[in-house]
Formats: C-alpha cells, structure tokens, sequence
C-alpha cells in the first residue's frame, strides 16, 4: 500500500545518517559488487489509463498481469486491473462487498487468484487507532467473475498491518507483516468463504527480519526493513519477499514455504530507487522479477524487470563480503520501527508538557500581579530634585536684620524658629491669609538734646511696654493664618505646606517682628553726646 510515511522517515532518515558510521557498517556489503549488482530496473511498460493507480500487488500471468489496488484509491472503491502484456488495461473486476485494505496477491497452480485484503494503517498512515476485526482473503478461480471472501482473525486482536502474501504448499495463503521484524502467519485450517461468525483464526509460525543492505530508496532506513510484497515462482521451487529496497530470494524445499523464509539464507537483489516498490511477480518462466510502484494519478510507474542477484554472496576476485549479521549491532540498527514510533511521540509529548507548563506559569504570575495591586508609590507626594544652586529656596521665609545706627544701639535678627517641607506639586492650593496690619507706635515729640538722657530713662520703662504689647498683637495676627494652613495640610492628607500659606506665614511674622524691633529701638536712651 502507498503509506504516507513522509513525517517518519524523516526522522529516521536523521538516524540512518549516523549509521553509516556505526560499528555494524563493516558488514555491508562490498561496495564495488553493490555498485555492480544495484543497476535499475528495465522498463516492460507503462499503464496507460488513467484508471490503474495505486497498484500493491501484481501477478504476472502468459497473457499479461493482475494489478490490484489497494485503499488509497481516489474512489474509495479498490479494483482489481487486467492488464495485457502492453500494459494495456482489458478489463476491471469489482469486489462483490467493500474491500478494506488490498495489498498483494498470488495465484496458485490451478490459476485460483488470492488477494490478501490484510492492511491495518495505524493513524499516520491514513488508517484507524483500532485494530480490525478481522482480515480477508479473496480468491477467484480461474474464469469467475467476482472474487469470494474469506475471512481470517489475529487470536491476540491486536493491530498487525500486513502486505505481503504467499501460498504454502498445501494451498494455504502464508501472511507476512510489514513492520520488521516481520511476524509470519497462516490459517489453523481451510479457508471458509462468505462466513462472518466463528472465524479461522491465524497462527504465528516465525519470523523473517528484512537486513540493512544500504541499497539506495526514497525511505532510507525504512526501505531496508518494511516488508511491502512476496511471489512465488510459477513452478514452487523458489519464492522471493521484498522490502523497498531490495528482493530476497529463497529455495523451498518440500513445498515448505514457512521454513524456506524463516530459516533459509536468501539471495539479495538491490531494487534501487523505486519511487515505492511495494508488488513483486515472477515472470512466466520463472526467470526474472517484475515490480511495479504504488503511485497515484498524477504519475505513472512504469512495469520493471529485473534480473535475480546474489549481492551478499562471494564473488571471485571481486572482493566481496557476507550479508549482514543480525548480531553485534549498535544501538541505533537494533531500533525497530515501532521504537522509533514510540520515540518521537514521547519527544512530541514532551514538548506538550513543557508548552503546558510555560502557559501555567505565565497565568500565575500575571494572577499574582493583579492580586498585589499597583506599586506602592507611598503618600503620593513628588520630591523635587536636588539642587545644588546655594541660593535660598522659594519657600525659604526670609529673615530680617535691623542694625541700630550706632554702637550703642542693639542689633535685632529675627528668622521662622520651625523649618517647613518644600513645597509639592499638589493640586491643592491655599490662598494666603490676610496678614495683620501691624500697630503703629506713636512718635514722641522732639525734646530738647539737653533733657535728652532724662526723657529716654523716664520713657524706656513705657517703650518696653508698648513693644510687648505689640509682639503679643503680632502673634495673635498670624495664629488665624497658621491654623488655616494647617487645616489645609490635613485635608490634603499630608501633603506639603504650599509655597503661598507659608510666604503670608512667614511676612506677618516678619512685619510683627520688624515693628517690635523697631519700638524697641526707639525705646532704648541715649547717651548724650
């Protein structure tokens, strides 16, 4: 059958790529005989109708051949072709009821037609998760018209995809599996047409393992080792099982089928770069193999002949070396395919985990995020920059100095006794409290310069009274501002004292204190000149 096994082989083409240089290479064989032995094939001919596709078994007949298609056909009907010795298609047989999964055929000495209905694809392949119920058999005698079903059953139920078929020498069909290494099955008994209950069950009688020759194919590694279709020559001496890749050939002894593929040494012919060689037949004299590829509409494979070979054999001169042991082999070359099936879907399933978990984690931290809520950017306030200018800052209230105008005079330096924050960039802002009109003190009248030290000892005990007065005054005028500002600094829940508030603050201060400063000069005597 024409298997989609693109996504497979490409992995284990990156495994064949390091076989090459595995210890077991030293048993392939010689490469000046492979190169003389693995010559393609010659073209027979080429089905011309667009009707003959997917062919994955062939029979070769004296008048021409069986082609039979298997599941992949467009239609979804599969048929069996009838060919001429041109290829040309003469006639086209239908299945009485739906046919699963053709693969092969043979045809006996009577010239009864056995079609091995027995493919069961896993998923990638086009096929189902479940195993099949049971396999069919078709045969067709000679001059019918229709071929008659015969039912068979795995005893494990279990999956087992098969595509090549043989005859055993007491009639009975001899099933080979496709994976390697290759299970071979036959009937407990005779065939039972058209039954579906009480089934012939099948019985394991060996197996056949496919070896790594190296012969050049699309699928590499797979080629080697996936058993695609078997035939038996037309007088039972011999049959052949083919892989991709290659044909092996055995001797039967005694009609005995199963022992010939299972035990015996086989002669390997290279069938090289077939596009996907899946039937074999033996021409009429039994001379040559006959193969022909499993493509579909858009192509056209044309029918091969090949001469049988022996590349495994030694050759005189010629240098050439033993078959492949199936000991001593690297860890790579013992994989099956089912382990490197196995393989890349734990690598796939790995990923999954990983991608789950990276989801999870991304989830949880932005979860985390939200339920902390903004940044703490603490009361909100903005503190200016540094600065490093030494001149005074705005909100700075200013000092006053009064110096009197000579020695004797006392010098008074007034500043805020209470340092203020800065002011911030707050929305809120307070208008500036009305500041207190200061006092006026009365001017004494002039007084003769020679009663001056009297008058200024009888005034000064009056002018220290009146400066206290106006002090007390002073502050009684700014307390009001003060509490507004303060008002105003708690309803802006701790928000900086602004600029103006402090500025009044500081002048009412500044104008109460400049105005004691200077009724208490003018207080202080005199000493007469």
């Amino acid at each position: 059958m024409r298997r989609r096994v693109v996504l497979s082989s490409a992995a284990v083409m990156c495994l064949s790529a390091g076989l090459s240089a595995a210890p077991a290479a030293a048993h392939a064989p010689s490469p000046s005989i492979q190169a003389q032995a693995a010559t393609a094939g010659t073209t027979v001919c080429t089905p011309t109708s667009k009707d003959v596709t997917d062919i994955s078994g062939l029979v070769a007949t004296q008048s021409g051949y069986y082609a039979i298609q298997d599941s992949q056909a467009g239609s979804g009907k599969p048929r069996i072709f009838v060919l001429d010795n041109s290829c040309k298609l003469t006639n086209t047989i239908a299945y009485p009821t739906q046919a699963r999964d053709p693969e092969d055929a043979a045809i006996d000495k009577n010239g009864t037609l056995y079609i091995a209905d027995i493919g069961d694809n896993d998923v990638n392949s086009g096929g189902s998760a479940e195993a099949r119920s049971s396999v069919a058999i078709w045969t067709m005698a000679a001059g019918a018209k229709q071929p008659t079903i015969n039912r068979v059953v795995f005893p494990d139920g279990k999956k087992h995809d098969a595509e090549a078929l043989l005859i055993n020498g007491d009639g009975l069909p001899v099933i080979i599996t496709k994976t390697s290494p290759s299970e071979v099955w036959v009937p407990e008994g005779p065939l039972v047409p058209n039954v579906d209950k009480n089934l012939v069950k099948l019985r394991k009688v060996g197996t056949f393992t496919a070896q790594e020759t190296k012969t050049a194919n699309p699928l590499g590694l797979l080629g080697w080792k996936l058993v695609t279709g078997a035939a038996s020559s037309p007088d039972g001496s011999k049959v052949v099982v083919r892989t991709y890749s290659d044909a092996y050939e055995f001797d039967v002894s005694g009609g005995d089928v199963v022992k010939a593929i299972t035990t015996g040494k086989p002669r390997i012919t290279p069938l090289p770069q077939e596009p996907q060689g899946e039937s074999i037949t033996y021409t009429p004299d039994g001379k040559y193999y006959i193969t022909i590829s499993d493509v579909d509409g858009t192509k056209k494979a044309p029918l091969l002949k090949y001469t049988p070979t022996d590349i495994s054999a030694a050759t005189a001169g010629g240098g050439g070396k033993a078959a492949p042991k199936t000991t001593d082999k690297s860890f790579l070359q013992s994989l099956t395919l089912q382990d490197i099936t196995y393989t890349v879907a734990a690598i796939g399933v790995l990923g999954l985990i990983l991608v789950i978990a990276g989801v999870i984690g991304i989830r949880r931290s932005r979860a985390a995020r939200r339920a902390a809520g903004p940044p703490n950017m603490g009361s909100g306030r903005a503190e200016p920059p540094p600065t490093t200018s030494t001149s005074r800052p705005r909100w700075a209230a200013p000092s006053t100095t009064t110096t009197t105008p000579s020695a004797p005079h006392r010098a008074t330096s007034t500043a805020p006794a209470a340092s203020r924050r800065p002011p911030t960039a707050s929305p809120t802002s307070t208008a500036p409290a009305p500041a207190a009109p200061a006092p006026t003190a009365a001017a004494a009248p002039a007084a003769p310069q020679a009663a001056a030290p009297a008058t200024c000892t009888a005034a000064a005990p009056a002018a220290q009274a009146a400066a206290t007065s106006t002090v007390a005054a002073a502050a009684a005028a700014a307390e009001p501002a003060a509490r507004a500002v303060a008002a105003t600094s708690t309803a802006a829940g701790e928000a900086a004292l602004p600029t103006a508030a402090v500025t009044a603050s500081a002048a009412a201060t500044a104008r109460a204190t400049t105005t004691a400063t200077t009724v208490t000069t003018a207080a202080t005597p005199h000493t007469a000149d």
